[in-house]
């Protein structure tokens, strides 16, 4: 197993502990900065496994499967615990919309079921993400770093946070089409090679 896979496997490890802090907020407000460490480590692990595998030329088929994976599992658990109402921000609700919280997993969702569905249709071959979902990853990613500093920072929740998380359900919507399409072409395409 490479470095990079191994440092990507750690990530995905932490993941549990991430939701463990999250859910603790409701009884000590200090785990609102563990929570935020974590994640702020997560997102530099991330950087890590992709700047070692370029430097290093070790970049593998399984590592283009688990990067992408352990993002959008981070993604899924992080956008679960914003949209509860435990972070004890000053008027009791919840920091992300569950509207867009929604609009985060189901296209997670989308594209699990998409590699899936054509890898049992007989398209075995790993998709490189397009610049739209690259960036979209990217838009989300700083908008859940924004929202756990803004749990923390009103001023940050307010003029930061809460722009952002907008800006992500766009990004989200529009990568999300995409896929969609990318999807519905490569079936056409392997059923028209196969007939």
């Amino acid at each position: 197993m490479t470095w990079p896979n191994r440092i990507t496997y750690t990530r995905i490890l932490f993941i549990p502990f991430f939701a463990i802090a999250a859910m603790q907020v409701r009884y000590h407000e200090s785990f609102k900065y563990v929570a935020l460490g974590l994640f702020v480590l997560m997102s530099l692990t991330d950087l890590l496994d992709g700047y070692i595998a370029r430097r290093f030329n070790l970049t593998s088929l399984e590592g283009k499967f688990i990067d992408p994976l352990a993002d959008k599992l981070l993604m899924m658990t992080a956008s679960v615990f914003l949209a509860l109402p435990i972070w004890r921000m000053a008027d009791g609700r919840a920091p992300l919309l569950v509207e867009i919280a929604t609009i985060i997993i189901a296209r997670d969702l989308l594209i699990c079921v998409w590699v899936i569905a054509t890898f049992l249709a007989g398209v075995k071959k790993v998709y490189e993400p397009s610049r739209l979902g690259q960036t979209t990853t990217f838009v989300q990613m700083t908008m859940t770093g924004a929202m756990l500093l803004g749990v923390i920072s009103p001023a940050v929740y307010r003029y930061a946070a809460v722009p952002l998380s907008y800006g992500a359900a766009g990004f989200t919507i529009a990568s999300g089409l995409q896929y969609l399409y990318r999807y519905v072409r490569t079936l056409n395409l392997h059923a028209t090679n196969g007939s």
